[in-house]
């Protein structure tokens, strides 16, 4: 099964997850439905879309699947590999699309398309189906570990360090936001959701500057609930503004900033394609002392410990708090 972002606005997460589990089917979902199967389970293959290792990594298991079920697939979610990422032909699979929209985009192809309420519609599809065992030579459990090597969490500081160390800190089921840039992708890869709704992040019109506003929409809502924001530098620096109504308001928010004085995404791509370095790079801004001369708590972090203890604090104070996480110019080689 290949699950979107459909399946959250229709409330079927708890459709899809019986479905799979019955009928012993691996999942993928889209970065945007991460969490519709909890992602520590065996048949959970995490949230993809935006990264090409990830891509490459999936495409064999995509290849040799005989059936894909396409559950609130919206390829608009995805980046330009996933277009057509079983073939035109089929190739002897048979595809099986259940969406609230006619595919009229033609990014992906199905051999048959249901069109109609994606819980009620994969209800009807499996009903009274029985599950037998599936894939059953351990590939499931061998990408799994495929893609954990892919994407390693256990460096001593950098950006996979940032995303592990405040996984670790924050509670499973609170509720986080991540801004647009290079920080996203590896984000959406290591940032383990174990229920639906709990990571959000822009749409496909990719906002700098959205984690943060976000972020504060849903503590407002869900004061109970814990809330924290992933941003790079970059962003914070087009928002600092929301640091007042964040200290107004008395919203015990956790911000982490991926500090690297680059919009890297950008520099990424231009080096990639051999072009000059321009308006990429700016000064750095001491994050710390804006927090507290906001009125909240600035904490700089740069190694695990700090930063797992300022998010534990930080859940517990009575303002907001936000972290600089320092780790450097060209952070994000080779990571996605």
């Amino acid at each position: 099964m290949i699950a979107g972002v459909e399946v959250l606005h229709h409330d079927a997460a708890a459709v899809i997850d019986e479905a799979v589990h019955r009928l012993s089917m691996p999942i993928i979902t889209s970065y945007k439905a991460k969490g519709v199967v909890s992602e520590d389970d065996p048949l959970a293959l995490g949230g993809h879309g935006l990264s090409p290792k990830s891509y490459k990594a999936l495409k064999p298991m995509i290849d040799a699947a005989d059936v894909i079920v396409l559950a609130g697939y919206d390829p608009i979610e995805m980046r330009v590999d996933w277009r057509n990422a079983w073939g035109t032909g089929l190739e002897g699979k048979t595809v099986i699309e259940v969406s609230a929209q006619p595919n009229t985009h033609y990014v992906h192809q199905a051999d048959i398309s249901f069109i109609c309420d994606i819980g009620a519609g994969m209800t009807a599809l499996s009903d009274g189906l029985n599950g037998k065992p599936t894939w059953t030579g351990g590939e499931v459990a061998a990408m799994k570990e495929t893609l954990a090597k892919a994407f390693p969490r256990d460096e001593d500081w950098g950006p996979a360090a940032v995303i592990d160390a405040a996984r670790k800190a924050f509670p499973k089921q609170g509720f986080a936001a991540v801004d647009t840039g290079a920080h996203r992708i590896l984000l959406s890869q290591q940032w383990d959701c174990y229920v639906p709704r709990t990571l959000t992040q822009s749409t496909g019109l990719c906002t700098m500057g959205c984690a943060l506003p976000l972020a504060m929409g849903h503590k407002l809502a869900n004061p109970e609930t814990p809330v924290i924001a992933f941003t790079g530098d970059g962003g914070m620096e087009m928002i600092m503004g929301e640091l007042a109504t964040l200290r107004d308001m008395k919203l015990p928010v956790v911000i982490v900033v991926f500090v690297d004085q680059s919009l890297s995404l950008i520099e990424l791509k231009q080096r990639a394609n051999t072009q000059d370095n321009l308006g990429v790079d700016f000064g750095g801004t001491d994050f710390a002392k804006l927090a507290e001369v906001m009125g909240g708590i600035g904490v700089t972090a740069s190694d695990r410990a700090t930063l797992e203890t300022a998010i534990t604090d930080g859940l517990k104070a009575d303002t907001f708090t936000l972290i600089a996480c320092p780790i450097g110019r060209k952070a994000y080689d080779g990571r996605f």
